[in-house]
């Protein structure tokens, strides 16, 4: 978690004064009251400028009154117009004073108006001025006062400002559209200031900007939506103080949903019609009067209209029915709880209001709670662990920031502890609003969720809740509109608080008796009243999941009083016996461990839809039929000593069926056979089950797996055409043969048979599969063949024929235009009589090497991608002779093979290639030239493979060279140059790729030009001053290591086993230090054990060192320690280090002697 404390935010305290008006007007009334100032007043109120203007009849008193005194403190700008007898007033010069005062200790921004009278009569107090002084001299003893009116006088005429005879040729009228207009200006400024205090809000105005687009004429409507708290309301009032000067009118109607409820949807026409067209007495009669004129009466006027909190579609069509209803250029904007309203009044724009994220949350907490926007000391734990709570939903932040305000550190404990158990009220009644819009259906699921499905997968829940008559497709769209829950991943889920609000609704009936609510979720509760027989009826589900195994006491009375339970869910609980009742309303029976060996005689079930008893002690869950039409779905794995499955005669509706590692399942009920609603059947690893059904007809199934049922040895006769099933899963059983007719599995995408060792061969009729797209039979080591009709199956894209007996494949497959990946590694002729084994090792001692893998050709494969023929002793004419037309090739790996030579054209021409794999080629003696486009390149173990010194550097895209025991081709000084031009190459691409490279080849030393280097198994590298600049890239490290162990690597199609050089590093500051973090900066691959040492050539580009912390300057960072994370094969000898920046790639040419890697 990070250190409030240490965060980068600069903690300033709130002393931002109260703006109540944006302009207060101060001039001399008799002279400019009933002409300019009456003009300019009327002016800044059109473009919504909230301006104070005194009454005429404040000026009888002899001095400034209190409440003129705090207008002008909470007014933002004050406009000072000078007139001829302004001076002459000692009220305008106690508001001048005032105004002065404001100016240095608030800030308040002054604009002088210069009326006909010369700005140095003001500042030097001349003519009438001048005047108006003598006669103040003689009048007013108080000489402070009268030398604090000199001094206000010259301070404001020294601003700039306007001198009205002289700007726009003395047109007032024009004169006063421009101190409107840099009114305006300094006011849009003023709101930016401003939105500093309002966390996260800044970056939220302007994507609603966006949407808006003012510079558009046309009319434009944007609807902002989100949950009750979250600050639509707050973001919807800073875009309208940001824009509205921009409109001939405007108005932000605050909560709508409530006004409209108490006066009606008439009043809220009138306050639009009012406020826009600044009339004063207007009555509307009904709703349909108030569209009408409002229609009529702005279809020509640019306006921008906020309506807020909007709850129904009524209130929409009656306040902003049509964008034609407005003028050119006017804009709509819309908050609401509810996403379907926008989407129904087809609003052009939505935006979803998010939390804030937990950096914004501290700020905002903290502003409300300490005036500032960092935690105190002392405070940071408790302040995170409130923020934690709110969920960053800003409602919560303020109320609970406000509350604490000022509050000691024992009351701030109480107030922690307090929320784990009690919400706070006024976020609850705020949240409950939009539960209490819901229908009531669509409340049964809210509660649900919140109790019960928090976190799990949409489409399990939709499910359960099916199976309770709730329609859950249109219940949660509805949820997620009214902003209570939302999906992400597949997966519902809720705000913390939105969730304790639907917590707060079970309990409010009966807070402190549990067994009274409809639910029951909370372990404490549920093991109380199950224990103490304190249940009642009103119980509809009861989700008992417990974190770990614990012994349950239940009472056998409990369920019998529970006849409204629809749902029961139990987990981790012990119970030392199964119930003698349970409810016939259930519908969802979830009971992992069930401890009886069947369901009680006593349940009806007769609306039960599905039942879970992973882990049970079921032997049979019923005996003889039952006729259960609703029920749908079973699954009974891991049910140990489950014998027999029901009799499936009366489960007519069953859709899945799920017995996985039920390992003493004998038999399969045979009407199982003819289900015509299963979808799936899942048998994985029923280890005692013999047979199937021996004929199969089902009509909807989409997915059968009988993985690992090794006494399944007869694949069932399919009796009809099966249009649904996608995927078949037989991995791991004795079958010997698949059926003709499985031609029948017309819709069929997947059919994994890999390592079915009895299965020797595979019919003709497979190739009517004509949706087939993977077809895997890795493993079945008798399967010496593959059809010849296999090339008709043009939707192939992927056949794994690892470890077969495959010696050869169908001439027929090079029509497979759509194949992606092909894998035949390990294919040895596995199934070779003895006397052909035989006669191998005989050929093989005489130095002759039996044929091996053939492919003659490859010619037609043009989407192929991967191609793996890796270990399967191929000799020089069983590689393709075709092998450069793989156009779409990207891996190919061609390792542990007895082939001497490859054609240069075959891999030079793959012009897509990115991955060579060549490891263990013990008899390859030449490496060939490479195609442009290869990024890593392996040849471990390949003792003597030969190659030209710039054989690597035609590629830019190479960030990978593995050479580990190529001993012969990388001798002595010819190492160097080979190393030395690939590493040259591959740091003069840095400026174009920005990426990791890495170079693994036999080698002792270190090269010079790694400036830090050390032996042992770290290195610690003190950074220079600034050393994390513009001009810096990255990091090389040269790595001396050994071998202790073989290093096994699979690579392309079986990625997972990849041996990588893996290094840990971390940064150490004065008084800092950084979490370990672990890199790769390499990868190898050897079968044989090597005495000598080899060397990781690696560079890292500063984004793989990423890891300092947010709240560090990198330059903050004075070492950086690297050391060895190895596993068991490797110990790291000796480390070179070189910080990389832009002048050295520059100068790379420069350094070939410093780079001998072995002596």
């Amino acid at each position: 978690m990070r250190n409030i404390a240490s965060s980068s935010l600069s903690c300033s305290s709130s002393s931002t004064p109260k703006w109540t008006y944006d302009v207060f007007l101060s001039f001399r009334g008799e002279d400019v009251r009933k002409n300019f100032v009456d003009f300019l007043y009327s002016s800044l109120q059109q473009k919504g400028i909230y301006t104070f203007k005194d009454d005429e009849k404040l000026e009888r008193g002899r001095s400034i009154s209190s409440a003129l005194l705090q207008a002008i403190k909470e007014s933002r700008i004050a406009v000072i117009i000078f007139s001829e007898n302004y001076a002459a007033s000692s009220w305008c010069l106690d508001e001048l004073a005032e105004i002065i005062y404001c100016n240095q200790a608030l800030g308040q921004t002054i604009l002088p108006v210069f009326y006909y009278v010369d700005p140095s009569v003001v500042r030097k107090q001349k003519g009438s001025f001048g005047q108006a002084f003598v006669k103040h001299e003689d009048e007013i003893e108080d000489k402070e006062r009268i030398r604090r009116w000199r001094a206000a006088l010259a301070e404001a005429a020294s601003i700039s400002g306007w001198d009205v005879p002289s700007t726009a040729d003395g047109h007032e009228s024009k004169c006063i559209q421009q101190i409107v207009e840099d009114v305006m200006g300094k006011l849009k400024n003023f709101v930016e200031d401003d939105e500093e205090n309002h966390v996260g809000i800044h970056s939220r105005v302007q994507k609603i900007n966006a949407f808006l687009n003012l510079v558009a004429d046309e009319v434009r409507s944007v609807g902002i939506w989100g949950m009750s708290g979250i600050g639509k309301t707050t973001l919807a009032r800073a875009v309208f103080d940001r824009i509205s000067t921009h409109f001939e009118g405007a108005i932000f109607l605050h909560e709508v949903r409530e006004h409209s409820k108490r006066y009606g949807l008439e009043n809220l026409q009138e306050k639009i019609l009012s406020e826009i067209l600044r009339i004063k007495e207007l009555r509307i009669n009904n709703v349909f009067e108030g569209s009408n004129m409002i229609k009529k009466r702005l279809c020509y006027k640019k306006v921008l209209i906020v309506l807020d909190d909007i709850d129904h579609l009524d209130q929409l069509e009656a306040l902003a029915g049509k964008h034609d209803w407005f003028g050119k250029g006017s804009r709509i904007i819309i908050t609401t709880k509810d996403k379907h309203l926008l989407v129904k009044h087809d609003m052009d724009r939505m935006y979803k209001v998010e939390v804030l994220d937990k950096y914004e949350a501290v700020q905002l907490f903290s502003w409300n709670a300490f005036k500032k926007n960092c935690p105190a000391k002392d405070y940071e734990e408790l302040s995170l662990q409130i923020v934690h709570y709110a969920g960053g939903l800003p409602l919560a932040l303020k109320i609970l920031g406000s509350f604490l305000y000022g509050r000691d550190m024992t009351e701030w404990r109480s107030e922690v502890e307090r929320l784990k158990k009690i919400p706070e009220d006024d976020i609850m009644k705020k949240l409950t609003v939009s539960f209490d819009g819901l229908q009531r259906i669509e409340k049964e699921i809210f509660l649900d969720i919140a109790c019960f499905f928090k976190g799990k997968k949409k489409e399990n829940i939709a499910r359960v809740l099916d199976s309770f008559n709730f329609y859950p497709h249109i219940g949660i769209k509805v949820l997620i509109e009214k902003s209570l829950i939302t999906v992400s991943k597949g997966r519902i889920l809720m705000h913390p608080l939105i969730q304790e609000m639907g917590w707060q609704i079970v309990r409010e009936k009966a807070p402190e008796e549990p067994g009274k609510h409809s639910r029951l979720w909370v372990d404490e509760d549920i093991c109380d009243v199950l224990a103490r027989d304190r249940v009642t009826e009103n119980v509809e589900g009861l989700w008992l999941h417990l974190s770990t195994p614990k012994y349950v006491a239940i009472k056998n009375e409990a369920f019998e009083k529970m006849i409204k339970l629809r749902l029961l869910k139990i987990h981790n609980a012990y119970v030392s016996r199964g119930p003698n009742h349970l409810p016939n309303e259930i519908r969802w029976l979830n009971w992992h461990g069930y401890p009886s060996k069947s369901l009680p005689d006593s349940f009806q079930a007769e609306k039960l839809v599905g039942i879970k008893l992973q882990n049970s002690r079921i032997i049979e869950l019923w005996k003889g039929i039952k006729f259960l039409n609703k029920l749908k779905f079973i699954n009974l794995s891991h049910s140990q000593k489950l014998l027999r499955t029901p009799d499936f005669t009366g489960i007519p509706s069953l859709e899945r069926l799920v017995l996985e590692n039920c390992s003493s399942l004998i038999e399969i009920h045979s009407p199982a056979g003819y289900l015509k609603s299963l979808k799936l059947l899942n048998l994985r690893n029923c280890t005692s089950l013999r047979r199937l059904p021996k004929q199969i007809l089902l009509e909807s199934l989409e997915v059968i797996i009988l993985s690992g049922c090794s006494k399944v040895d007869e694949f069932p006769e399919i009796m009809g055409p099966m249009n649904h099933l996608r995927a078949v899963y037989w991995e791991a059983t004795a079958v010997k043969e698949l059926p003709p007719s499985i031609e029948n599995l017309t819709a069929l995408v997947v059919l994994n048979l890999s390592y079915c060792k009895s299965l020797a061969s595979l019919p003709s009729s497979i190739s009517k599969l004509k949706c087939l797209k993977a077809l895997i039979l890795s493993g079945c080591s008798k399967l010496g063949r593959l059809p010849e009709e296999l090339g008709y199956i043009e939707s192939l894209e992927e056949i794994y024929g690892d470890e077969t007996a495959i010696s050869q494949p169908p001439s027929s497959i090079i029509l497979l235009k759509n194949l992606r990946t092909l894998s035949f590694r390990g294919c040895q002729a596995m199934a070779l009589s003895w006397r052909a084994r035989l006669s191998s090792l005989v050929l093989h001692a005489r130095g002759q090497d039996s044929r091996g893998f053939v492919f003659p050709s490859v010619s037609g494969l043009n989407s192929l991608a991967i191609l793996d023929l890796s270990d399967c002793s191929m000799l020089d004419e069983g590689l393709p002779c075709d092998l450069g037309s793989l156009s779409s090739l990207q891996e190919l790996n061609l390792g542990r093979n007895n082939f001497s030579s490859i054609s240069a054209s075959s891999i030079r021409n793959l012009s897509r290639l990115r991955i060579l794999e060549l490891i263990g080629c013990k008899r390859l003696q030449i490496l060939p030239e490479l195609p442009r486009s290869i990024e890593q390149v392996y040849a471990d173990d390949c003792t003597i493979l030969q190659g030209e010194t710039n054989l690597l550097t035609k590629s830019q895209k190479l960030n990978t060279v593995s050479f580990t025991n190529c001993f012969q081709m990388l001798q002595g000084l010819h190492t160097s140059k080979m190393v030395y031009a690939t590493w040259k190459n591959m740091l003069k691409e840095l400026p174009v790729l920005h990426t990791e490279f890495s170079i693994c080849s036999p080698g002792q030393n270190i090269p010079a030009w790694f400036t830090y280097q050390d032996t042992g198994h770290s290195i610690s590298v003190q950074l220079p001053p600034n050393w994390y600049c513009n001009e810096f890239m990255g990091m090389a490290i040269c790595i001396v290591f050994g071998l202790k162990t073989p290093v096994m690597v699979v690579r392309s199609v079986n990625r997972e086993n990849t041996a990588v050089i893996p290094v840990q590093y971390r940064y150490k500051g004065r008084d800092k230090l950084s979490p370990p973090a672990v890199i790769s900066v390499g990868a190898i691959a050897i079968e044989t054990n090597v005495d000598s040492e080899h060397t990781c050539l690696a560079y890292l580009p500063c984004r793989k060192l990423s890891q300092i912390p947010q709240n560090w300057r990198s330059n903050d960072w004075t070492c950086i320690e690297l050391s060895s994370y190895t596993p068991r094969f490797m110990e790291f000898k000796a480390w070179g280090v070189r910080l990389v920046y832009r002048k050295d790639v520059g100068e790379i040419d420069n350094v070939h002697r410093d780079f001998q890697l072995i002596e």
